[in-house]
């Protein structure tokens, strides 16, 4: 019997107890057996607290997806998340992203780093980068990501996954009474199928071989520049995306998404009127309450520099007040909507109904030859991921926004 089986068998036999008790006295029920009855009915409350704290953790550890081979896999949406999948697989002594750079170049490096080289070339000879040290690479991803910031989720894939298949929500289902026999009421189709296939993501860069063997802060130099160059893209995809190969198709363009305009060619920002018309367009269509509004930094600063008729601060109203404000250079200042060529967008909604697809391990494939005249050696990045937008009814896209 397992666990959680063991205590709903507890609490209910103190339920059961206590519901004996009080039939064996419906009325002038002795004080011992009342207080009797009290210890009961609190040792299964205490119980059942536990069922839930139980049932939480097993749902919250549980597979949310499963990949194309079956495996189940979990969206990494925070730092602790992070840390959690890769446990046990943390960096060990003498294996930093700075030795496996080295290593790719041929030069000195780690004895644990010369052994991962020797079995980790992939197909295009480039060198897959070890797990040790991918969990900092992705912590370095999160706060440089706009989208992860507000709440978007990484599903790792392995490498036996080709494409990987979840199930979008279109629309909630429409219920209704029925009497004794009578016909239940049809309901149009809420779910699609969204299959993801990892699309590759690369840039390169250069240093000097100086500075790659001198440097004693170059992992954290090497994450930055990795985390903030796909963070940036990444954002930018999964926000306005075309669908278009190689290009994944990002928010704006996924049907079923609401919209909100600033009338035929745009308006500024004056209040607060646009994020609560997406607000409203959002919980109208049953979708969750928005939990972050994500923008260009001229619309943020533009908010933040609103005043009220005797000149203070514009204050936020209560209702936006839990609402996160990010900003992205993601987001463009120069789109033309009606005569405007200076518009923007702001994307309000639930973020955690996105998700990318991203390979578990990314390549570092080394070009001694592009830099060798001046003495730098170059490394190409590469990673394969997706993006997949679970509910497109709870995104709402802020059209026409002007500076």
């Amino acid at each position: 019997m397992s666990e959680l089986a063991k205590l709903r068998h507890e609490r209910q036999a103190h339920i059961d107890a206590a519901q004996a008790l009080l039939a064996k006295h419906p009325t002038n029920m002795p004080q011992a057996a009342a207080d009797e009855v009290d210890r009961l009915l609190g040792e299964a409350e205490k119980v059942g607290a536990r069922i839930s704290a139980l049932a939480a953790s097993i749902e919250n550890a549980a597979p949310t997806w499963r990949d194309a081979s079956g495996n189940g896999v979990k969206a990494l949406r925070t730092v602790e998340d992070i840390r959690a999948h890769y446990a046990g697989r943390t960096a060990g002594e003498g294996f930093r992203l700075d030795d496996f750079v080295r290593g790719v170049a041929g030069m000195k490096t780690t004895t644990a780093v010369s052994a991962a080289l020797s079995v980790g070339t992939d197909a295009s000879g480039g060198y897959a980068v070890p797990s040790v040290v991918m969990p900092g690479i992705l912590e370095a991803l999160v706060p440089a990501s706009s989208l992860l910031s507000a709440g978007a989720g990484i599903i790792p894939l392995d490498e036996g996954a080709k494409t990987f298949t979840t199930a979008a929500v279109d629309s909630i289902p429409t219920a209704a009474w029925r009497l004794e026999r009578g016909n239940i009421a049809e309901s149009e189709p809420t779910f699609r199928a969204v299959v993801a296939a990892p699309k590759s993501l690369a840039f390169y860069f250069k240093a000097s071989r100086e500075l790659l063997a001198d440097a004693t802060n170059m992992t954290a130099a090497l994450t930055v520049a990795i985390a903030q160059s796909f963070a940036k893209e990444l954002d930018r995809a999964g926000l306005r995306g075309t669908g278009t190969n190689p290009e994944p198709r990002g928010i704006l363009n996924t049907e079923g998404i609401k919209s909100v305009t600033n009338g035929a060619n745009g308006a500024a920002l004056a209040d607060y009127g646009n994020f609560f018309t997406a607000t409203q367009e959002l919980l109208q269509a049953s979708a969750p309450m928005p939990a972050a509004a994500i923008m260009s930094p001229r619309s943020l600063v533009k908010l933040g520099s609103l005043t009220d008729s005797t000149g203070q601060p514009l204050r936020r109203p209560d209702m936006l007040a839990d609402m996160q404000f990010i900003s992205t250079p993601a987001v463009p200042d120069n789109l033309t909507v009606g005569t405007a060529n200076n518009t923007s967008e702001i994307y309000v909604g639930d973020f955690t109904k996105v998700v990318f697809m991203m390979r578990e391990q990314m390549s570092i494939q080394v070009a001694k030859e592009l830099f060798a005249a001046t003495g730098e050696i170059g490394f190409v990045c590469h990673v394969r991921a997706d993006v997949a937008v679970l509910y497109p009814s709870a995104f709402a896209v802020v059209t026409g926004v002007k500076p």
